[in-house]
């Protein structure tokens, strides 16, 4: 019986370590990611509005396909006036998608002449839907996590004594192997920004899902509002906040084994 409770202390302590990294990456993420603000300030760096002017709103007709083989052409007038209002409220529609089940759609119209255009291609619309399915998958997924490491932490306060001696080592072990792939990531994405950003998109859609992603033409509105400098940027910044997240973690575990436990000799020796 003793032999499976360290056992299965051992594997609670992994599993603990594991979520809390997790969660860290999460909390990397998820503030970004939905900050319009941060979005914003990437589209005036990349200069989004003179983006679409030159490659969509320019009066050139283009030819599409939607997900059943349907052609599609699409002409955004050349004297429409782009703003950066326009920018933002596409911006907002992207976000308030992906991140409300409710909303079902991101599509929105502009109006020029009488005319009314669709801002968003169609196939700009078939993709995020499968993006929103992650997007609300991780949110879960990150709930998940908290009920898991909750009851994992009220494991190991019920076993400290038992699993006090290696319950730093393991977390700094993880951590370290987390480390190693961020640093991978980076390091791949800093080398060659498209292939890794081809690859992530084989792993995380199928195939089809992922040739419709990574086959987006040079006038759509969706790829010249969220650029690839703005994912390069977004997946930098992301990478680096969870590292310096890990760092703090690790400097955190360090400095309450090391003063922590001393106070507890303390304790113990003064009740004595």
């Amino acid at each position: 019986m003793e032999k499976t409770l360290r056992i299965l202390d051992r594997v609670v302590t992994i599993l603990a370590c594991v979520l809390f990294i997790l969660l860290l990456f999460c909390v990397s993420i998820l503030p970004i990611a939905k900050s319009k603000k941060y979005y914003m300030n990437q589209h005036h760096k990349n200069d989004v509005v003179g983006i679409l002017e030159e490659y969509t709103f320019n009066g050139v007709t283009h030819r599409a396909y939607d997900s059943e083989g349907n052609e599609i052409i699409y002409c955004y007038p050349s004297d429409y006036e782009v703003t950066w209002e326009l920018v933002e409220k596409a911006t907002n529609k992207i976000i308030d998608y992906l991140y409300n089940k409710d909303v079902e759609s991101m599509q929105f119209q502009i109006e020029h002449n009488g005319k009314e255009y669709d801002f968003f291609t169609n196939q700009a619309i078939v993709h995020m839907v499968d993006v929103k399915v992650l997007f609300i998958g991780g949110i879960n997924l990150c709930y998940l996590c908290i009920v898991l490491f909750v009851l994992c932490v009220g494991y190991l306060i019920y076993r400290r004594n038992y699993i006090k001696n290696y319950i730093v080592k393991t977390y700094i072990i993880s951590v370290i192997a987390f480390f190693a792939v961020i640093s991978c990531v980076i390091l791949f994405v800093l080398i060659d920004f498209d292939t890794a950003f081809t690859v992530f998109h084989y792993l995380i859609f199928n195939s089809a899902d992922a040739e419709l992603a990574i086959s987006f033409s040079y006038y759509d509105t969706l790829t010249n509002v969220l650029t690839a400098e703005f994912f390069m940027t977004i997946g930098l910044t992301i990478s680096i906040t969870f590292v310096c997240l890990l760092a703090l973690s690790v400097t955190s575990c360090l400095l309450i084994k090391k003063y922590g436990y001393k106070l507890l000799k303390k304790e113990k020796i003064h009740n004595v």
